[in-house]
Parts: structure tokens; sequence; C-alpha cells
């Protein structure tokens, strides 16, 4: 039987992947994870608990047509999480919270590094226990596949000392910018902690950025913990960035690198990749970085966790296919300029339960094996 797990990059051929669903999905009330996400016109506006049935409703016929273009247009597999009611309360020795989460973005609490799936360490409270959402998908893979690798990253305690509870909230505050070029976040480093979509797989390769849900200290437990096995891990920062979450909507591969040709990774304008981050990682390499194309608006849905930036939030199902938002016209356009055929799909109403196209999948299995595309690391 070959194995089920194996993903070593983003843009192999996809044959297996997890997509998240909408269903129980709460708004988590005011703790420090999730207040950093908010803009400061949003903070105090919403009111956590069950998010609203037809909101919950216009997401599903999303995610239902991105299942029914993954299964018979991409011929993909595809798996789907437990309904978990997240509307019940959660209470440890640390914290308390009324209510949960989701499980519309298995891209943040599952890493897929080549055989191995990872339950990361992630800072929200309200996300304490969403990989149980997965844990029959995993089990079921893990009884088949034995070769998979199945690990939960250290547990964090989510107690208060783990954050900076005197991070400046308001974003547009030069408090809060002076907080950002000195590479400190909400999350401190008295645990690790790190959510997958930090996590840019380029091969032997993996670019983590330090952020709001990722601290320096977990990356450090990745380095160490893929070390024996062969990997690269490079800390990267985004210094303009006043929300930093998730590297999915800042830097992404669009086409790999090949003997002929350098590869193309897509940079967010607004936030560009530090200039020492940029030398110390992609002076030599087979790599060149370009910017992305501004989205078709500004505008973003109410409590958004993301920015108008989950433009570049993009499924590659193979090196010359993506799954793109329909209304992303000039990310569509840049992305056939490059030979990459577009598939469009509607997906806006579901922005608000955490991202977008890339955040609400995981792939399982890609066709690939496991290259280096840093010949200066070599």
């Amino acid at each position: 039987m070959m194995d089920i797990v194996s993903s070593y990059n983003e843009w192999d051929h996809l044959e297996e992947i997890i997509l998240g669903i909408p269903d129980y999905a709460c708004i988590p009330q005011d703790e420090p994870a999730y207040r950093s996400k908010l803009d400061a016109a949003d903070l105090n506006t919403f009111t956590a608990g069950l998010r609203k049935d037809e909101t919950i409703q216009k997401a599903r016929v999303q995610f239902d047509n991105l299942a029914r273009i993954l299964e018979y247009q991409c011929n993909v597999k595809l798996l789907r999480p437990e309904k978990i009611d997240y509307s019940k309360s959660i209470k440890t020795p640390f914290f308390e919270i009324e209510n949960q989460n989701c499980a519309a973005c298995p891209r943040d609490t599952l890493l897929v590094i080549g055989n191995e799936i990872i339950e990361t360490p992630m800072s929200n409270r309200a996300r304490y226990f969403e990989s149980m959402a997965y844990r029959k998908i995993l089990n079921d893979i893990w009884e088949k596949d034995k070769n998979m690798l199945w690990t939960n990253a250290p547990k964090p305690t989510m107690a208060d000392s783990m954050y900076n509870l005197d991070f400046p909230w308001d974003d547009k505050s030069k408090e809060r910018k002076d907080w950002i070029e000195s590479y400190k976040y909400v999350t401190n480093e008295t645990e690790p902690v790190f959510d997958a979509a930090d996590v840019l797989r380029l091969g032997k390769d993996l670019v983590v950025q330090n952020s709001f849900t990722t601290n320096r200290k977990g990356i450090e437990w990745l380095r160490r913990h893929t070390k024996s096995r062969g990997y690269r891990v490079h800390e990267i920062h985004f210094p303009g960035d006043l929300s930093p979450v998730h590297i999915d909507c800042s830097l992404i591969p669009l086409v790999p690198p090949t003997n002929e040709r350098k590869g193309i990774l897509m940079n967010c304008p607004e936030r560009p990749i530090a200039p020492a981050d940029k030398e110390r990682i992609f002076s030599g390499s087979n790599w060149e970085i370009q910017s992305a194309p501004m989205p078709f608006t500004t505008k973003i849905p109410e409590l958004c966790q993301s920015s108008y930036w989950l433009c570049m939030n993009l499924l590659l199902v193979s090196p010359d296919r993506a799954i793109v938002e329909e209304t992303e016209i000039p990310t569509i356009n840049y992305l056939e300029s490059l030979g990459i055929k577009c598939l469009r799909v509607p997906f806006r109403d579901v922005y608000g339960f955490g991202g977008g196209i890339h955040c609400v999948t995981s792939d399982i299995r890609r066709r690939g094996d496991r290259k280096s595309y840093f010949p200066n690391f070599d």
C-alpha cells in the first residue's frame, strides 16, 4: 500500500486534502491572542458566542462548492472533520473561556511535513481543543499508513504568563509599530507556540514566520524536531505587518525552481520581507521574490481575522493550476501571466471564519519527493 501522508511543498500535484467546515462556528470571547488579531474598530463591537445561522449557511454553501471542485474538477480525495459543538465552554487549571472557535481552518492546526502530521501548539485559548475535530481522520490514516508519523507538539498552558498583557492593542498606534519592528509580539517566550500556517514548506527547507501566533521558542522546537530528518528551519519576519498572523498572506510560492529557471515567490508589497532575512535566506538561492498585485478591494468582512491580502491566499493543486477567490481579478491575471490556470470560486462569505482558500485546507498527499531548492544551503 502506498503512503497516505506525503507532502513536502505547496505546489506538487495534489492528491488528498482536508477541507474544513463552518458548523457550530463561534466568535471567541475577548482574550489576548484573539484581541491582537482584530482591528481597533472591532474591539468594542463584537459579541462572543455562536455565529448566526445565516452566516454559517452562507459559508457552508461556499465550502461545499469548493469541495465539489476539488473532488470532481481536480480529482482530489477529500476528507472533512467531525462536527463538534464549539459553543461549549473550556476550563483548565490555567484559564477558562465561555466558548471555542471552529473547525474551518485545518491549515492552522495541522502541519504536514513529509510523512508526519503535527498537531500544533497554538496560542489562542479558543482553539485549545480544535484539533479534536480531526482526530478521527488522523487515527484512520495512522491505522492504514504504517509509515505515518503522528505528533502532538507540547501543549501550552495559555496562562496569563504566556502573553505580554501590556501589548499595545491599538493597531494604529506608534507604540505598536515600535513593538513589531523590535519583533516583540503578544505572545512571549515562556512556552513554545506556533501555528502551522506560519510555516512555508519548500522541500528540505521550512521558512517560519515569527509572529503573534508563532514565537521563537516554537520555531526552535520545530528546528530541533525536524533536524534529524534533514530539514532546515529559517526564521523570517515582515516588520511592516502590524498584525503578523500566518505566512500565507505575506509570502507564498507560485512557480517552483527548475534547472532552466528560478522559482517565483509572491510577497505582499505592504509588508515586504525584512531585508536582512531576504539576504540571509534567499541570496544565492533558486528563488526570485516578486510583489503581489493589489487586491480588487480593501474592504474585508466584519470580524475577519486577516486583511484584504487574503487575495494571496490561494491553493495550488499542481504547478500550473490554482484555485483562487473569483473576485480577485488582479491576482488571477498575474497568475495566468505566469502560466498558471485559475479555477475561480466564490469564497468571501468564508473570510470571516478565519481565512481564505489556503487556510481552510491542509494537504495530506502531494505527488513528488523531498528536494532541495536552496543550493546556497547544501
